[in-house]
């Protein structure tokens, strides 16, 4: 039987306690977990994106129309929607590599460097700007740290661009270089995969960000990615805030990849849209599932991966053009 609160008894006796060690009995309540609502809503999105897939297949299996205008498009549009698909998943899970593992997958299917990483810059302004925008509502950008980037690092994207588009008829040349480069920056990926991170080295802050985000900007341009590779690895080595740094890094990521597109529009003869058109929808379609689903894998092992294919890849096309000149 449950004792009465408040009777005459129990307040006289309650009244001659302190005051803190009167509690008044608590009814928990329970509340659906986190961890179940985002299960609910990863589960969501699969079950919508699978409908999205058997609405495709059964409009292309009974209209004939549909069917005659997806079999005219190029097969090098679906390429890059899976492509960009894969891609965008890995990015989603590491939080890095989505401009090179494209680039290196452009270059290996023949893909000169210019119209390549003009691919990747135009299929990153979508995606980039909503990263801005939740990072923003986050507070998670540094606006000192931001305007220090931003500005040079535009300026070392449009002269990236505009030097890269200017050698476009020595891509045959050009090709082995951003080999090169994406061959590098697997290497990195690889090591980060390996690394302890219970030893990891926590250097002097960087002073010189201006010269920080020229360099990351221009390398970023030519190579077709490496931004957040270089710059954000190189703050966080420095001992900045990482949370910062990750919000600060994308938000002028995107302003980079617009001066970069557009610099490569203007200068570059041949923009190869269905490159384009494939990396911006597959991306687009694996954003919303992309951490949903890639949690699952530890990022170490995803990594891993993506390191050792990268660097494959940028030593086939290394290796096929010395071959040529020897």
């Amino acid at each position: 039987m449950c004792p009465d609160f408040m009777s005459e008894t129990n307040l006289t006796s309650r009244e001659n306690l302190p005051a803190a060690a009167i509690q008044l009995p608590i009814t928990p309540v329970t509340t659906p977990s986190d961890s179940s609502k985002k299960g609910n809503k990863g589960i969501i999105w699969i079950i919508a994106f699978a409908f999205l897939v058997i609405a495709l297949i059964a409009t292309f299996a009974i209209d004939l129309k549909f069917r005659m205008y997806v079999e005219s498009v190029s097969p090098v549009f679906y390429y890059f929607l899976i492509a960009g698909f894969i891609f965008a998943m890995i990015d989603g899970a590491i939080g890095m590599s989505y401009g090179v593992t494209s680039t290196t997958f452009a270059l290996s299917m023949g893909v000169p460097p210019v119209s390549s990483s003009a691919a990747v810059h135009f299929s990153e302004i979508l995606s980039c700007g909503l990263g801005a925008w939740v990072h923003k509502r986050m507070r998670n950008i540094n606006k000192r740290l931001f305007w220090l980037l931003i500005i040079p690092g535009i300026g070392g994207a449009v002269l990236g661009a505009y030097l890269l588009s200017s050698l476009e008829h020595y891509s045959s040349y050009t090709k082995p270089v951003v080999s090169l480069y994406t061959l590098c920056l697997g290497a990195m990926i690889l090591t980060k995969s390996i690394r302890n991170r219970s030893k990891t080295f926590r250097g002097e802050k960087i002073k010189k960000i201006s010269v920080l985000g020229f360099g990351g900007g221009f390398i970023d341009a030519v190579g077709g990615g490496g931004w957040g590779s270089i710059v954000l690895s190189s703050l966080i080595a420095g001992g900045r805030n990482p949370r910062t740094s990750l919000g600060t890094v994308k938000a002028t990521r995107f302003f980079i990849a617009i001066l970069s597109s557009l610099t490569f529009f203007t200068m570059a003869k041949t923009i190869h849209w269905d490159i384009v058109t494939g990396l911006v929808i597959g991306s687009a379609l694996a954003a919303p599932i992309a951490a949903k689903v890639s949690y699952r894998i530890p990022a170490k092992t995803i990594m891993f991966l993506v390191g050792i294919i990268v660097i494959l890849v940028s030593l086939k096309s290394i290796i096929t053009f010395l071959l040529k000149v020897i």
